[in-house]
């Protein structure tokens, strides 16, 4: 019944899908609940003075050092640090982000290296059903559990992982209504735990019109919504014009995100006796900072937005909390689950990453890897120095932090960091199916 149902809606016009978007969003959603309501949940106890109610939210594409007193005085109050995401995009950042693992060790990344495999639409395949995940071992420990998500990558790398989900259909929908949607369903309930995916710096960028215009961005420029001049190493009037009102774009969507983060955070204060609130992000952004490098060794697929080599815009994100916890820069994103679960009090043994309550190795070396544009780019770090390499485009780049200068990083350390890299996907085109009418918003997206 379910094939039909979806040949059916692929065989319809791009309007009438449209049309059908939000009855097709309530039918993925439903199917999700009923997914996860399937599962044998594992059997954890927790500490009586776990926090009741735990919210995650991930702000896609929210770069670390956006995070300051003048922009986001909100985010900028709360205890926090900078954090080395594990995937380059949304869908095998999310998925580590619940995991605690890394891209390669969960499977929701590129199975081939081989970009012309993937000409056109496609997703890679999903974690595993049987991998449990921090929503799993938190329900098993008495939590109900939440997912609300601004787009659809995030819903489909992590459908069926909560209790109940929402997904909010318009390409559009804001901070505010993710966040209320949140409000809306904790209420009355006990102990709960959500993961709120809020999508507003992700393309189209699109603040209501307040943060445009304290901003001083011109609508008029065309496309600056999304991207253009991605690639121009030589960058004349108009590109420089287009370039810095597509930057106070993003910082004018990120002023607003701060500004819901602060009022959701009274909401909370007032609804909620005992919560704790997580604010990071499940990658940075390219607005660039690297054209001259990435247009020589990786055909510019990582001048702008997200998915390409893992620069330091792209891989910072913040960590933040209002929590007592231990935080210093440098962490990587799968210790956030372990970490949560620390703080619960759950025996959960599962995850590569680290409880930031016990700290990690000194001489753990983080990753990022799980490229969307081009070949695979993998990143690893040693502390000052960072090491980015691509076999397909045969290149190995080293850099000195946090300036991310080139640099030689010296050859005992390098060795060490090269050894650490995990193998390179090797497997066939396996993808994640969706139907037309989430492809039509994906590509709306900025996802081909």
């Amino acid at each position: 019944m379910m094939d039909i149902k979806r040949t059916l809606i692929e065989a319809l016009p791009p309007g009438a899908k449209r049309f059908l978007a939000v009855p097709y969003d309530l039918y993925q959603t439903r199917t999700a609940n009923r997914q996860f309501a399937r599962k044998r949940l594992p059997d954890h106890e927790r500490d009586d003075d776990a926090p009741r109610h735990i919210v995650c939210v991930v702000v896609d594409a929210l770069r670390a050092d956006h995070i300051d007193d003048e922009l986001t005085p909100y985010l900028a109050s709360l205890h926090g640090c900078d954090a080395i995401t594990p995937g380059a995009w949304t869908f095998p950042a999310v998925s580590s982000m619940l995991a605690g693992v890394y891209p390669h060790e969960h499977g929701a990344m590129r199975q081939t290296d081989d970009p012309e495999e993937f000409e056109g639409f496609s997703l890679p395949p999903r974690m595993d059903e049987s991998r449990e995940t921090l929503t799993e071992a938190l329900a098993g420990a008495g939590y109900e559990t939440y997912g609300g998500f601004g787009h659809d990558t995030p819903f489909v790398a992590l459908s069926g992982r909560f209790h109940e989900h929402a997904l909010y259909h318009n390409v559009s929908a804001t901070a505010d209504d993710v966040l209320d949607g949140y409000l809306d369903w904790v209420t009355g309930r006990d102990r709960t735990f959500a993961f709120l995916h809020l999508a507003d710096p992700h393309i189209p960028v699109d603040p209501p019109r307040e943060y445009w215009e304290a901003h001083d961005v011109d609508r008029s420029i065309d496309d600056i919504r999304n991207w253009a001049y991605n690639t121009d190493t030589e960058c004349g009037e108009p590109c420089q014009t287009y370039r810095e009102h597509r930057r106070r774009l993003y910082r004018a969507s990120i002023d607003y995100v701060d500004d819901a983060l602060a009022a959701f955070a009274d909401s909370l204060e007032a609804a909620l006796d005992d919560s704790l609130l997580i604010v990071t992000a499940d990658h940075g952004e390219a607005l660039w900072e690297h054209v001259t490098v990435d247009v020589e060794h990786f055909d510019g697929t990582g001048c702008v937005d997200h998915g390409g080599a893992p620069y330091e815009p792209l891989a910072r994100v913040p960590l933040l909390t209002d929590g007592d916890w231990p935080l210093e820069d440098g962490v990587s994103l799968v210790d956030l689950a372990p970490t949560i679960a620390d703080t619960v009090g759950i025996d959960w043994s599962q995850p590569t990453g680290y409880s930031l309550h016990s700290g990690a190795p000194d001489d753990r070396l983080p990753l990022v890897e799980g490229s969307l544009n081009g070949y695979e780019k993998k990143a690893v770090y040693d502390s000052e120095y960072k090491l980015l390499v691509s076999r397909g485009d045969d290149v190995e780049l080293d850099y000195r932090l946090p300036a991310e200068e080139l640099t030689t990083i010296p050859a005992e350390r390098r060795e060490r960091m090269l050894d650490t890299l995990p193998a390179w996907p090797e497997g066939q085109h396996t993808q994640t199916d969706v139907p037309d009418v989430v492809e039509d918003r994906l590509e709306q997206l900025g996802y081909r």
